[in-house]
Order: C-alpha cells, then structure tokens, then sequence
C-alpha cells in the first residue's frame, strides 16, 4: 500500500517540484505499471523476510507427505481460481451483454467505482482469514465441546462485527461516498446489496472449517463452482434488462448459495451446533436498524448522521446487553497497572 501511495501520489508531485530527486528511477509515462511494480518489490520484500525461517529448514524428501498435501491442496486451488473469477466474471461479462457497448462501459465503471465502498467489508474479511485458519487448527487439537465452542463464538463475533461494519458504512454513506466520483453516486444503490454479499462470503468462509478439518477440500471446490454457475447464469439472463444492478444481486445470489449449501452439508459432515436463533436475531436488529435509517429523513445533514450515530450505539448496546460485555471493564482490564515505588 506504501509503494502505491509512493509512485502514483508522491512521485508526481516530487517531479513537478524536483525532479532530480528521482528521475533516475521513475518514468511518469510508465503509469499504471507501476502497481505491479509496487506488487512485485512487496511480494520480493515478504521472501526475503521469510528466508531465515527457510533455510533453517532440512530439505528432506517425503513423497507420502507430498501425495497427501497435494490430494489436500488442489480443491482448494481451484476453489481460489473460481473465487477470483467469481468477483471479476460481472464485469468481464457486461460488455458482451448489452448491444449498446458505449454504454455497457459507462455502467461497468458505475459498478465497479461503487463496489470500492464494498471494499471496506472485502478488508475485513480478508484480515479475519489470515487469523482464523491458524485458529481453526490450532483449536482442533482440543478435545471436547470447547473447540466446538470455539467455533461458534467466532462465528458469531464474526457477524456481529461484520455487520457492524456493514451499519458503519451505509450511515455514513453520506460521507463515504465522497471517496468516489459523483458522476458514480447513481450506483450507489448497490452498496449495501455488495456489502452483504461480501458478508455471505465471509460466512462461508467461516463454514470452512468442517471440509479443511476432515480433508475433505473438494466439497470446497464444489461450493465455489456452484457460486460460479449461479454469478454467470443471473448475469446472463439479466444483465440486459437490469444493468450493473444485476451484477449485485448476482453476487449476493451466488455468496448465499454458497453459505447455505456449506452450512447445511457440513451440518451432517462435521456437525457444531452454530447459534442459528441468535445469529439470525443479530441480522434482524441490523436490518430493522438499517430501513430505520433509510425511511427517517431528518435535514440539515449533521442532524441526520447524529441520528444515525444513536442507532450505531445502540447497536452496540444491544450486542453488550445479550453477550454480557462490559466495555468499562474491558478497558480496565487492558489499562497498564502502576507498581508503587519504594521512597
């Protein structure tokens, strides 16, 4: 994130004002180019980090511990590949969809500048997965119902956070749409349908759990090719009379798919017991909270988002009261203790 901030925002202003300073390295007509620059040095930067974890390493053969990773591995890689093109096929799709190509763009950059705001939930669920993996496995050498139980509070902290972000953003959207272009503020009205999209995805991924703790990772590549087939065949079939709106539903149709076959196989596979009644109270308390927002129209705009601020707290409030969270205590807990000196 650095090094794009550095040659895209920085290097620019530095050649209006200095150019001597890093002209020997930076070319303003290479561009775009530079983001894969940036990619490329990052992912040179993470080996490098890593190198003295891995030469420490004996190189020692095992062709059964090799056959056995791959058997595990492979599902999951193209569960990633049919991941990605999921989140991509929408607007790779839209141009041969509509007669009026012109216009088939304008509407792609609509969607795709809104879905920048989405990108808040996508941020989210990237960072609980690069936790929740080592947590899964390491919780599994557990015994008993406390590693079940693990896995049902983090499902469910999950989704309360995850919709915390999702109440964050579309009562702030306000503010937050200024990140984008106005000539996008049309699309607007797919934000909330891809940040729950993203949300269902997020679930999904939580519901990993039961095919990667019993090996068995097809069941994975299934789900997400599924996903795939429901994204191509909502496009295809209305795309043309709905535009970019159906690209939204499209993802929220293909992510919930996904979610509701995972949870309802592994319920039998690997069965955990999630708190369904709870979990779904949590999305009703959002939900009602969010039309709230939407059908109470209050001007000037601080009046509206101070409205809207109360309805955040008391969110949280609520979550407190049914979860039994103190946060004073919370914060009591995690403030340093003072150790008397002797005079």
């Amino acid at each position: 994130i650095g090094l794009n901030l550095f040659f895209l925002l920085l290097c620019p202003k530095i050649m209006n004002v200095a150019p001597w300073l890093i002209d020997w390295f930076y070319a303003p007509d290479y561009g775009i180019g530079y983001i894969f620059t940036a990619n490329l040095i990052a992912s040179i930067a993470t080996l490098l980090l890593l190198l003295p974890d891995t030469v420490n390493v004996p190189l020692l053969f095992n062709g059964r511990l090799l056959r056995e990773m791959l058997r595990y591995s492979w599902p999951l890689l193209v569960l990633g590949v049919a991941g990605i093109m999921n989140q991509t096929i929408s607007t790779l799709l839209f141009p041969d969809l509509f007669d009026d190509k012109a216009e088939a763009m304008r509407q792609v950059g609509i969607y795709s500048a809104n879905y920048k705001i989405a990108i808040v939930m996508v941020m989210f669920i990237q960072a609980f997965r690069f936790a929740y993996e080592p947590f899964i496995f390491a919780q599994n050498r557990e015994s008993g119902d406390s590693k079940l139980q693990a896995y049902r509070d983090a499902m469910k902290y999950f989704i309360i956070f995850a919709l915390f972000i999702f109440l964050g953003v579309m009562f702030y959207l306000d503010i937050i749409k200024y990140f984008i272009d106005k000539n996008y503020f049309s699309g607007l009205k797919v934000v909330p349908v891809l940040m729950m999209a993203e949300l269902f995805f997020g679930i999904f991924f939580n519901l990993s759990l039961w095919y990667k703790l019993t090996d068995k990772t097809t069941w994975g590549m299934w789900f997400s090719l599924l996903g795939l087939l429901v994204t191509v065949v909502l496009n295809v079939l209305f795309v043309p009379r709905f535009g970019y709106m159906a690209c939204a539903w499209a993802a929220f149709a293909s992510y919930g798919t996904m979610m509701l076959t995972s949870y309802f196989i592994g319920r039998s596979k690997y069965p955990i017991g999630y708190d369904i009644k709870g979990i779904f109270s949590y999305f009703v308390i959002a939900i009602v909270l969010y039309v709230t927002a939407s059908l109470v129209k209050i001007e000037p705009e601080w009046a509206r988002l101070l409205f809207r601020t109360v309805l955040l707290v008391g969110y949280v409030y609520i979550v407190c009261r049914r979860e039994s969270i103190n946060p004073l205590a919370i914060l009591r807990r995690n403030r340093p203790v003072k150790t008397p000196t002797n005079k």
